[in-house]
């Protein structure tokens, strides 16, 4: 679904769920989507707005929608039916456009299109309309070409005990917390028996060599093996090794 979302769109979606964490509530709503976008790309929005109109108001008028119970960063946060109504309404937007790839603007645009609630009445006060959006989205110039896409490949260890945990902790933990980070673009389990248990090869797929960066730091080679994954294993790599994809 999040295939053609560039950077800014996929960190906008991050900082959505994390404004979840900090207001409160069980589902991603279409005014933390608008939170998001103005953490990550404020110009999004207020390109569209009155004069007096400022990230700040707006945020103001839009955190009024938390209050419910606070849950724990590690908890997965769901879209809710309206939501996902709004980020289907992206795509519709982007191809109306003729734009290859899904911006914050097209979010503003889905959440304007689709929803009636706070975050629509926050961004229609704000004298942000759908019909400027359009009309700046349609003038967009063609994007450039990507460059390589990069696979991430990391071995680690089990006991043959602990080898179907470890298969639910990266399918339920750890895939679960890559997917909506800015470029992350899936991943794969390859497993063998070994003669000390069971070896698997772990693979991620990047849209580039910052965006693993942004997730692994400075060295992008260093191993991220969180807490939970290393009392699973016996012995893993320290370093990872990475392949340009070529098809």
């Amino acid at each position: 679904m999040f295939d053609r979302f560039d950077e800014s769109a996929r960190r906008a979606l991050f900082f959505a769920r994390y404004a979840v964490t900090e207001l409160g509530g069980v589902t991603i709503e279409p005014e933390h989507l608008v939170l998001g976008i103005l953490r990550d790309m404020p110009q999004a929005i207020l390109r569209f707005a009155d004069a007096g109109s400022t990230a700040e108001t707006l945020r103001e008028a839009l955190e009024r929608v938390g209050g419910g119970q606070k849950v724990p960063t590690s908890v997965e946060i769901p879209f809710s039916t309206e939501t996902k109504e709004v980020l289907e309404q992206t795509a519709i937007e982007a191809d109306v456009a003729g734009n290859a790839s899904i911006r914050c603007e097209h979010m503003v645009a889905g959440v304007l299109a689709r929803t009636s609630g706070g975050a629509a009445r926050a961004l229609g006060a704000a004298g942000v309309g759908l019909g400027a959006i359009r009309e700046y989205l349609k003038g967009q110039p063609p994007e450039t070409r990507p460059g390589p896409r990069i696979a991430r490949h990391w071995k680690g260890v089990t006991t043959a005990a602990n080898a179907e945990a470890y298969i639910a902790h990266l399918q339920g933990v750890t895939f679960r917390g890559l997917s909506p980070l800015v470029g992350f673009e899936g991943a794969s389990i390859q497993r063998r028996d070994v003669a000390d248990g069971v070896e698997f090869l772990i693979v991620t797929m990047w849209r580039s060599l910052e965006a693993i960066e942004m997730f692994a730091g400075a060295d992008i080679e260093a191993a991220v093996v969180p807490p939970a994954a290393r009392a699973l294993l016996i012995r893993f790599d320290d370093r990872v090794t990475h392949y340009e994809i070529v098809n």
